[in-house]
């Protein structure tokens, strides 16, 4: 008898060549599709350092992104660099006024980049609140850049958290694109010579951010 027909000298089914292969494809496929599902959000910690320290950046899902009005998003191709010119933008706010970075030099600027999904954002913004009223007087400005929500998902969460901070929308991703970034939350001081003072990436507690304003001139 043939040793063919013998089930013991038959070569395991897992080791096929061309089943093995195409489980490999099975597996890779899965594995990619789950990247793409995944959505970091970045806890307590943060970089001091003019270079944006990505180990730790939520990963940024791919999203169909709306195309930018006219008139909004990146003025300039400028990146940001402590001790060099803010990047410029124009974004309009939940009620459609234009704003632009630029018109308000002379002031110190801080720039927040957030969203609604993003916990350590939320866990911040109570604190920038605290802040903003505390030394808007004394010629302090924040705009908190909403990452690609409408102006209705961004609106109702700050009246969920009581927030009155200007704000305004990013809805294209373009600004966020601009600034470098690969994940929130993110904020730049800005001098009252329009120049980058300080800036930190991932969440920012009450010490660090009175650091970050007295760099850029308001102790």
């Amino acid at each position: 008898m043939s040793e063919s027909g013998d089930p013991s000298n038959r070569e395991p089914l897992f080791e096929r060549p061309l089943l093995r292969a195409a489980l490999a494809v099975i597996l890779l496929a899965a594995v990619g599709g789950a990247a793409l599902a995944v959505r970091w959000a970045r806890s307590d910690g943060g970089s001091d350092s003019g270079a944006i320290d990505v180990t730790n950046a939520p990963t940024v899902v791919g999203v169909e992104s709306p195309v930018p009005e006219a008139g909004t998003g990146a003025l300039d191709d400028q990146a940001p660099v402590t001790g060099e010119p803010a990047p410029n933008f124009a974004l309009k706010d939940t009620s459609g006024r234009l704003v632009t970075l630029s018109e308000l030099r002379g002031r110190v600027v801080w720039v927040n980049f957030w969203a609604t999904w993003c916990v350590p954002c939320k866990q911040e913004l109570p604190a920038i609140q605290k802040l903003y009223d505390e030394k808007h007087g004394d010629g302090l400005e924040v705009v908190e850049v909403n990452w690609q929500e409408s102006a209705q998902t961004a609106q109702d969460f700050w009246q969920s958290m009581g927030l009155s901070l200007p704000l305004v929308l990013d809805r294209s991703g373009d600004v966020f694109s601009q600034y470098k970034l690969r994940g929130l939350p993110d904020s730049f001081f800005v001098g009252r010579d329009g120049k980058i003072a300080a800036m930190y990436f991932g969440f920012l507690n009450e010490k660090r951010a009175r650091e970050k304003l007295a760099a850029a001139g308001l102790p």
